[in-house]
């Protein structure tokens, strides 16, 4: 499931022709107009705010009046009504995407992400767990080369949770070894919060490497046989990719390609990257 804060909801909208309808109406003979939308979230106006209620789950059927693509969301929560701009008596129901499929993400994506410059607005404020999706009613690739490449990120995501275990027993040994010295009480408790502070920011982005290159392995594996929808889905990956996967992480991810161990990849490439700012600051010095 997609889990996210009102802040994340807040995020980038874009205006974008689509309607919006429920479920069980096919034909769209009775749909709502659709008003912004992002990669969580959708809006749509309403004549009355009477006929949803904030917190309420609804399942809903959007079509794209651009390409015409219809889609299903089974997991929307209404999250807000609120007064149109317009002036015109009518509420913009504001929801938010609680959980998706593969094929629905895909749809959605190829509603939001109409262009290049969409894309790198809308991925500047996006989250992790907007690209995660159920398993379930998600299809599985035919073609072995995609799971050649799931496995790939997998076998580094798990290199970079074992990392993160050693992490966390070297701070372990470290605060075991500031409360062993003789040390006044005050000098403990700075060296304590110094070392809490370190631990605590590397915490996340040690967390977050591990499930970025999770998440890649799940978007490889569940990659579309349709054509067409293969290389939407590529597109997707290819956001995906430069949003959440740091220049270090890229670069072992290339050196997996070359042959390398998950566990030589991320050390070739964390090396690779120390080399570059130590060139990078001799450049600057000259």
């Amino acid at each position: 499931m997609i889990q996210m804060d009102l802040e994340q909801r807040q995020s980038h909208r874009f205006f974008r022709p689509f309607l919006v309808t429920d479920h069980e109406d096919v034909d769209f003979s009775d749909p709502f107009e659709g008003f912004d939308v992002n990669l969580t979230g959708l809006g749509f106006v309403v004549d009355s705010k009477d006929l949803f209620l904030p917190s309420q789950e609804v399942s809903l059927r959007v079509k794209n009046t651009e390409t015409d693509e219809v889609y299903c969301l089974e997991g929307v929560q209404v999250i807000h009504l609120q007064s149109s701009d317009m002036d015109d008596g009518k509420f913009i129901c504001g929801c938010h995407i609680s959980k998706v499929t593969s094929n629905q993400l895909l749809a959605h994506h190829r509603l939001v992400m109409t262009d290049a410059q969409t894309a790198v607005v809308s991925m500047q404020t996006s989250k992790l767990s907007e690209f995660n999706f159920v398993e379930d009613g998600s299809e599985l690739s035919k073609d072995e080369a995609d799971f050649q490449e799931a496995s790939l990120a997998l076998n580094l995501a798990v290199s970079q949770s074992e990392r993160n275990q050693h992490e966390i027993e070297r701070f372990i040994v470290d605060v075991e070894s500031i409360m062993r010295t003789g040390a006044k009480a005050e000098l403990k408790l700075a060296d304590l919060q110094k070392e809490f502070d370190a631990f605590k920011g590397h915490l996340g982005t040690m967390n977050e490497s591990t499930i970025a290159f999770a998440t890649l392995a799940k978007l490889l594996a569940h990659t579309p046989n349709i054509e067409q929808h293969r290389l939407a889905w590529k597109t997707l990956i290819s956001d995906f990719e430069t949003r959440f996967l740091t220049e270090a992480q890229q670069i072992a991810y290339d050196f997996m390609h070359q042959g390398l161990s998950a566990e030589e990849a991320i050390k070739l490439a964390d090396e690779y990257m120390l080399s570059s700012k130590a060139n990078s600051s001799s450049k600057d010095q000259h």
